[in-house]
């Protein structure tokens, strides 16, 4: 349910910006209406028109068009093309703001064939960024990145820190939409810290609004609220019911997650009443299906039921998104009323759309990311060749300058001069192809880190949604362990092609990214254990630390599992410590909790999986191994090193 949200908050964004005079909006249009009624010149008519449209897109969108229509019937000619384009965005904006995404979507496309055929880069990514939120919005994921990939490229070249910054937001929400949602957080993360720079309160507004939802998601429900919070009183300095009605939609699902559920059911309600006096039908659907969600849950299903069926009502944005969630949350209201033929037509209803969308779509997905990883990689390639053959052509132009004066001036020394030349070449040369190796090299290296981790992240998504439709207890915490490995990996991967050195590791860095994503998966934070590491100015070869990082991973995790019960009076502590000597590195895992059965340290025991894995990589490093068990349970590894 929450990635409706997290879409549609984004959409606000992608548009007019709200501006200053936002404060006394009356006292704005009314100067622009006064000069369209008084001025004498046509130019100083139109522009105030077109201003006028502009502001009026998202107050009151039925004027903002008839303003459109009045521009192109009296002002526009055929020729005039960059005034047509401005006023197809009024369009757009006027009927997106309705919710009659289909026709939005068709005044965008218009904007992006002709901005195509003219080769007009801003206006192909200012349309293109509108066509990929809404297909996004609708749940045409191929689509949707097509257009945000390209808009990306081009912003990365010639795009405003904005526009930059409301690209890598709208890409978080991306990421989020297909379940990558380490991706998403980081992406989301850096659009935040560009929208601090900027001061731009309504981006911040916008991408705390969505960080309080991920959170949500994952169950770290304090930083959700902190989130959601600061959402509140940045809108405090643009505030318009729009924003307010998120506000109390996103914090009514906290509230849901949270058990709370009477406050929550007067978050949604307040927010779809806010929303029932507003254009936009496809917000209003989002309350109503939260409403659905939420008296599902207090036990009031035929209200329930009322409000879920209304979605199906307001097919002008036809989103594939909230159908299949209003299919999904009848099945369990008939259901649960004991409508049983109705619940099953319901989930059949559900199932279909949700293969339509998740199945076929996530290999094309898959498949499109690959293309443009390929397209990326000889976009660089051609790029690099253009600029070597640019500083071949400097160089080639100052030696035969050289050469010509050497040849006026200093005739005698002719010969020496072409045998010096001519080795110059040469050395040039190979200069140029030992260059450009390394550099292909080390793209090559980059690229490949990169690809790896993306796929590790893509198997660690894979088991996570794997593992939501899992009851059996044993069956579930195998898979969250093999979730846990694989994601040790792709941390390990992504400091890597993130880092400068392409073959060596952070330790310290590495070790935290870990910890961070093992209490993460067990929604553990700060408040419930303390983890202390100290690897500081540590590095390591990467084929070391993948060994080491899967031996810290299983004693974190058994630590999490069995060493704190819930009787312990002392606060739970972790820490880990990585020391080399001359010989040796030395690992030290140790925690304060009940301390490791003594059965199991002389192997008097079966092993469990984790054990046996332990014990496999430290033969692999030829390492030494002790257990202690006293205070707790202290791990000591000694590696080795190399010749």
């Amino acid at each position: 349910m929450s990635k409706l949200f997290k879409l549609s908050f984004l959409l606000l964004l992608v548009g007019q910006p709200l501006l200053a005079q936002d404060a006394k909006p009356d006292a704005y249009q009314d100067s622009l209406q006064n000069v369209i009624a008084t001025s004498a010149s046509g130019e100083t008519k139109k522009e105030a028109l077109f201003l006028l449209g502009e502001h009026l897109v998202q107050r009151d969108p039925d004027l903002a068009e008839k303003i459109a229509e009045d521009l192109k019937r009296s002002y526009l000619k055929g020729s005039d093309s960059s005034n047509i384009l401005r006023n197809n965005y009024i369009f757009a904006a006027s009927h997106r703001w309705h919710g009659d995404y289909k026709t939005a979507l068709e005044y965008y496309q218009t904007i992006y064939d002709y901005s195509k055929r003219h080769k007009d880069s801003i206006n192909i990514a200012e349309s293109g960024h509108f066509i990929g939120t809404i297909n996004m919005f609708l749940g045409y994921n191929v689509l949707c990145q097509n257009h945000l990939i390209e808009v990306a490229h081009i912003y990365n070249k010639i795009g405003t820190a904005e526009q930059k910054a409301d690209i890598n937001s709208t890409l978080a929400s991306f990421y989020l939409n297909i379940d990558q949602v380490e991706k998403s957080k980081d992406q989301y993360l850096l659009a935040l810290e560009q929208y601090e720079k900027l001061n731009d309160s309504a981006g911040m507004a916008s991408v705390n609004a969505n960080l309080g939802m991920l959170y949500t998601d994952l169950g770290e429900f304090d930083k959700a609220e902190m989130h959601l919070m600061k959402q509140k009183e940045l809108n405090k300095v643009f505030p318009t019911l729009r924003e307010m009605g998120f506000h109390h939609d996103f914090l009514g699902l906290l509230r849901q997650k949270q058990g709370r559920l009477d406050e929550a059911y007067q978050e949604h309600l307040t927010a779809l009443k806010i929303r029932e006096n507003l254009s936009s039908t496809y917000n209003l659907c989002e309350s109503k299906l939260n409403m659905g969600e939420v008296l599902i849950k207090l036990g009031r299903y035929p209200e329930a039921i009322s409000q879920l069926k209304d979605i199906f009502k307001y097919d002008e944005h036809q989103s594939l998104y909230q159908q299949q969630a209003a299919y999904e949350l009848l099945s369990e209201a008939y259901e649960k009323n004991g409508d049983f033929k109705a619940a099953l037509g319901n989930y059949k209803s559900f199932k279909k759309l949700s293969d339509s969308i998740y199945s076929d779509e996530s290999l094309e997905i898959i498949a499109e990311k690959d293309a443009q990883y390929e397209k990326q990689k000889k976009d660089a390639e051609i790029a690099l060749l253009n600029k070597e053959k640019e500083v071949s052509n400097a160089e080639l132009s100052r030696s035969k300058a050289i050469l010509l004066g050497t040849l006026i001036g200093l005739g005698l020394f002719l010969i020496a001069v072409i045998a010096l030349f001519t080795l110059y070449k040469k050395i040039k040369s190979k200069n140029s192809i030992i260059t450009k190796a390394l550099k292909d090299r080390e793209l090559l290296l980059h690229e490949t880190h990169h690809r790896v981790k993306n796929n590790l992240q893509m198997i660690s998504s894979l088991l996570n949604l794997q593992s939501k439709y899992v009851t059996d207890t044993k069956a579930l915490e195998v898979l969250q362990n093999g979730r846990n490995r694989v994601q040790s990996m792709a941390i390990l991967h992504k400091n890597l092609y993130a880092g400068e050195d392409l073959t060596m590791v952070s330790i310290q860095s590495y070790f935290e990214g870990l910890v961070e994503s093992i209490l993460n998966s067990y929604q553990k934070s700060d408040k419930d254990i303390q983890v202390h590491i100290q690897a500081k100015d540590m590095v390591m070869e990467v084929e070391s630390v993948i060994p080491i990082g899967l031996i810290v991973n299983e004693l974190v995790t058994n630590s999490l599992k069995h060493a704190f019960p819930k009787d312990i009076t002392q606060k739970p502590e972790i820490r880990i410590e990585m020391t080399q000597s001359e010989e040796a590195y030395t690992l030290r895992v140790k925690d304060n909790g009940k301390g490791i059965d003594d059965e199991i340290i002389q192997k008097g025991k079966d092993e469990s999986f984790g054990q046996r894995l332990i014990r496999s990589l430290t033969q692999k490093l030829k390492a030494r191994i002790e257990i202690q068990n006293e205070k707790g349970t202290q791990v000591v590894v000694t590696v080795p090193k190399k010749s």
